[in-house]
């Protein structure tokens, strides 16, 4: 196989379709990718004079050229050499059955500068006088001086190499757009007591949201072909709901029971401060750099799970200022009623526990 056939068989079949498509080749259509470069090839061998100064075409005929250069020496050499060889054969036969006279008169009448001319002329002579590893060797640097398709070796190593570099590139990529930093700060954030005190108060402000001020359709969005068949509507909350009564005594309640009287009370029955330094200035610098001292997040759990028992389980009614109407909206209101609620405080006792234990 030439070098110019590998050349088109390496390429991709789109490339060989313009290669086609520019040297007017008829009936490629239905052609599989090898029979099509098969196909070029004949045809731009048989139509080299015309599509050889194509610039699309250049390295093809230049790979063609060069394995027409590359390739004839050896065959030339090959030929001299049997026609040297066969011709001293008929040189002895002569010179066996010619008088020594004539053969001695045959050398005087040569001149020097006809030897050297000859030898010149005619350096196939001293390839054959030379040794067999001066022939293989001479061999074998002609056959490395034609261009040959890669190993399977040297396309794995580029596969490689370029998987390498994509790699190397989303790497790169991943580290400029500060991805890492960003999770980091997340999984700080994340890992808190007070993190997850306030995602159990967003789960049950947000069902008790859902019943005490409603959503309701603004506008409507058609069905989207692919996707969804029928029309979606667009639902914002109620912000009317604000001027009634309806919707301030249930969310005062859960808001009472739930946020500030367990922060009151965790801010008062305050266990870390014991472990401050006695002296009142230290101390007050001391809560003042760490916010966290300032509620104890275990007593604020506790606080919160005993306040929702008695206002929820045992309807007590603080001091007769809600109704038994408004506490049993708030428990049909929060996700799991009243155990949900004592659910969310248990983990959040036990959470505050263990993070206590790792500070030790």
């Amino acid at each position: 196989m030439s070098s110019a056939t590998s050349y088109l068989n390496s390429l991709l079949k789109i490339d060989l379709t313009d290669f086609a498509e520019t040297s007017s080749l008829s009936n490629y259509a239905g052609l599989r990718k090898a029979e099509l470069a098969e196909k070029l090839d004949d045809h731009l061998r048989r139509n080299a004079t015309t599509y050889s100064k194509e610039p699309s075409l250049s390295e093809y005929y230049k790979r063609l050229g060069s394995t027409s250069t590359t390739r004839s020496p050896v065959k030339r050499i090959a030929e001299k050499v049997s026609d040297i060889v066969k011709s001293d054969d008929d040189d002895g036969a002569t010179s066996s059955h010619a008088p020594a006279t004539a053969r001695k008169q045959r050398r005087r009448t040569r001149l020097p500068s006809e030897d050297g001319s000859t030898d010149a002329e005619n350096p196939v002579s001293a390839l054959i006088k030379t040794p067999g590893k001066e022939i293989a060797r001479r061999a074998s640097i002609l056959a490395g001086q034609i261009p040959l398709p890669p190993s399977p070796a040297v396309v794995t190593d580029a596969i490689d190499q370029q998987t390498k570099r994509i790699r190397t590139s989303i790497s790169h990529a991943y580290e400029r757009a500060g991805f890492e930093d960003y999770s980091d700060y997340a999984r700080e954030l994340l890992s808190s007591t007070a993190t997850i005190n306030l995602l159990a108060i967003l789960i049950e402000a947000n069902g008790l949201r859902s019943q005490i001020m409603p959503s309701k359709p603004i506008a409507e969005i058609g069905p989207i072909s692919g996707i969804k068949d029928t029309s979606t509507r667009v639902l914002v909350p109620d912000l009317f709901q604000l001027l009634n009564m309806s919707f301030w005594a249930p969310f005062s309640l859960w808001l009472l029971t739930t946020l500030i009287l367990p922060a009151l009370t965790s801010y008062f029955v305050n266990l870390p401060l014991r472990q401050l330094p006695s002296h009142s200035p230290a101390r007050r610098a001391s809560v003042k750099s760490n916010p966290h001292v300032q509620f104890d997040p275990f007593i604020f759990n506790l606080a919160k799970g005993l306040i929702v028992y008695l206002v929820y389980a045992s309807h007590f009614q603080l001091v007769g200022v809600y109704k038994h109407a408004t506490i049993a909206t708030v428990h049909a209101s929060v996700p799991g009623g009243y155990q949900g609620m004592l659910i969310s405080s248990g983990l959040g006792a036990a959470v505050s526990l263990y993070e206590a234990v790792l500070k030790r």
